[in-house]
């Protein structure tokens, strides 16, 4: 009977139902138009706030307090939401200054750019992203940009305090005197400059390998030359580092041995993966980068420890060399391991696959005629979704019809039976490898 309904197209007209289905559908969901009804209520609630802001602040007068001491802290600094702004602001000099006419590109000017990049984009958003809902794995590029962007908010912060991190990693702690703090190196500026781009340029890299894999793309082409590339780098780097004269400050001519040590560990994790991944099969590399992750992170973290706990001042000058280099030493190892790994990872199923896409509408659980009869499966979120997590939603594996009405009115055109049949297929060659007859 619900079949038939559903032919006969009678849940047309209820409310949130669509006249077309599947995704070349040209309908629209009904809804409330954006003008007037959403725009009127959306500006009614604006000025309201508005109001009530110009209320507060003309009769609530808010404490300001005393003036800055200079003897408390030589730094001001905003709010921590605010701090990615901030760098933003900050790292305006490295662009060119010039001028075009009457308009000075300075790096005030450009620090004005920077900082309305953020709002401006969020701005046009709902205009350029005008698409069907897509999960990550179905849009790779956004999801990898997107995560981008929240980790540059991150990095942005942390370098709008670049002289509080100078502060701490100058001079290390071992002699104050000034003859010693005048041969120590200051850490140059260039090292945050760089942090400011390259973490969020790995993670996007390494989230786009990741989410492409699951979407059944073969990605041996990118996780090679990223990991070939990865490791050249971080051994040329760490060659020059030891072999180049003058390139290691003086006072840890001592501590070569510790630095070599942690060296080698950073280069050979690097190395390792890169092989792992050009000489092994694909699923026996991925457990070959995993324990290489692994055994890398255990020792480094063994090394600082054992270093840390004999006293001394090696873990000290050890990572005063280590810190200028970050973005190569330490961020690279780290990027190609993961790289790999999300490159090499089990793909999803054919039917995880295509669920990237479900929403949770409910429709297909709406018009399940088992649904209609089994007590238990009213008030159940979604048909589709609870199955796939293995859920008891009211509707068991063998209960099913496979009759295609969840299909029919699936606005994204996902084919549940299809699941059905395949699963109960698993299932009964599992029950007759197994010498038994399904139930």
């Amino acid at each position: 009977m619900e079949l038939e309904k559903v032919r006969e197209r009678v849940f047309e007209d209820r409310p949130g139902f669509t006249r077309q289905y599947g995704p070349a559908r040209t309908d629209h969901q009904p809804g409330i138009p954006l003008w007037p009804q959403e725009a009127t209520r959306d500006l009614v609630v604006i000025f309201l706030l508005v109001a009530l802001m110009f209320f507060l602040s003309a009769f609530v007068t808010p404490f300001l307090g005393p003036a800055r001491s200079p003897q408390v802290s030589e730094l001001i600094v905003p709010d921590w939401y605010l701090l990615f702004s901030w760098g933003l602001l900050k790292v305006a000099d490295i662009f060119p200054q010039f001028s075009l006419g009457p308009v000075r590109f300075s790096p005030q000017l450009w620090g004005d750019l920077l900082s309305g990049i953020p709002i401006i984009a969020l701005i046009l958003l709902p205009f350029l992203d005008r698409g069907r809902e897509a999960r990550p794995a179905k849009a790779p590029v956004r999801s990898a940009v997107g995560l981008a962007g929240i980790v540059s908010i991150f990095t942005a912060s942390l370098y709008s305090i670049r002289e509080v991190v100078a502060e701490r990693w100058s001079t290390p702690d071992i002699d104050p005197s000034p003859d010693v703090r005048r041969v120590l190196p200051l850490i140059p500026d260039d090292t945050m400059k760089w942090f400011f781009l390259v973490p969020p340029i790995l993670v996007g890299l390494a989230t786009y390998v990741g989410l492409r894999r699951l979407g059944f793309r073969p990605m041996r082409s990118w996780i090679v030359p990223l990991s070939g590339a990865g490791f050249l780098i971080v051994i040329l780097h760490a060659l020059l580092l030891l072999l180049q004269p003058g390139s290691l400050p003086l006072y840890s001519q001592p501590h070569l041995v510790p630095l070599s040590l942690f060296l080698a560990v950073l280069c050979g994790t690097a190395g390792v993966t890169a092989l792992a991944v050009v000489l092994l099969p694909e699923a026996t590399a991925r457990k070959a980068v995993l324990l290489t992750g692994a055994a890398g992170l255990a020792g480094f973290l063994g090394l600082f420890a054992w270093y840390d706990a004999t006293g001394g001042d090696t873990m000290v000058w050890v990572l005063y060399v280590l810190y200028p280099n970050m973005n190569t030493l330490l961020f690279l190892p780290a990027f190609v391991v993961l790289t790999a790994w999300f490159g090499l990872r089990r793909p999803y199923s054919t039917y995880e696959y295509l669920l990237n896409e479900c929403y949770q509408c409910g429709k297909c659980h709406t018009v399940c005629p088992v649904t209609k009869v089994e007590d238990d499966a009213r008030g159940g979120l979604n048909l589709v979704y609870n199955t796939f997590k293995k859920q008891h939603d009211g509707v068991p594996l063998w209960t099913c019809l496979a009759c295609d009405a969840c299909s029919a009115v699936c606005p994204l055109d996902i084919k549940y039976s299809d699941y059905i049949l395949e699963e109960r297929a698993k299932s009964a060659g599992r029950i007759a490898a197994d010498g038994g007859e399904p139930e």
